[in-house]
């Protein structure tokens, strides 16, 4: 069990990458339930992590196939863009004024409709900066399939957007 003070440094330093990461896949609503699971399981978890980068890493893995439990036990699609959108509060998500909400809204729905694989995997690279290869050990999948699904998701990015 890890001490309080290991908790709230985590959540300080990772908590917006693993609330983002949430928010990619659920409504706000059940990221918070998520978000809240990531942090107990952070809790009880006492193996020690190579470094930050790993402690990250960890917490993110744990964040997106906790968020995909969730999807698969309700069986339903993932809406928390449309949610968020239809209740007015698109500030939740960053945005400053309508037009970027409009922006990020259309961004997000296209990823939304990439299913996974690529949406992690292009989530991973395009949003938080990781590697290939940091995505390859996160995922368990050869680096070169991770390439892949990299640059077909990018394309059907790209094709979704234009």
């Amino acid at each position: 069990m890890r001490a309080s003070s290991d908790i709230e440094r985590a959540i300080a330093t990772f908590g917006d990458a693993v609330w983002r990461a949430c928010l990619v896949y659920l409504s706000p609503a059940d990221a918070e339930d998520v978000f809240q699971d990531v942090f107990l399981k952070f809790s009880l978890h006492d193996a020690a992590f190579a470094d930050d980068a790993h402690e990250k890493a960890w917490l993110l893995r744990v964040a997106i196939n906790a968020c995909k439990d969730v999807l698969k036990s309700a069986r339903r699609s993932n809406a928390s863009v449309e949610e968020l959108a239809d209740e007015g509060r698109e500030g939740e998500l960053g945005c400053e004024d309508d037009e970027a909400a409009l922006g990020l809204r259309t961004i997000l729905d296209a990823m939304d409709a990439l299913g996974d694989p690529p949406k992690t995997q292009l989530y991973l690279a395009l949003y938080e900066g990781y590697s290939a290869r940091e995505i390859s050990q996160m995922t368990g999948m050869p680096v070169g399939t991770v390439y892949s699904w990299i640059s077909r998701g990018k394309k059907r990015l790209r094709e979704a957007l234009s």
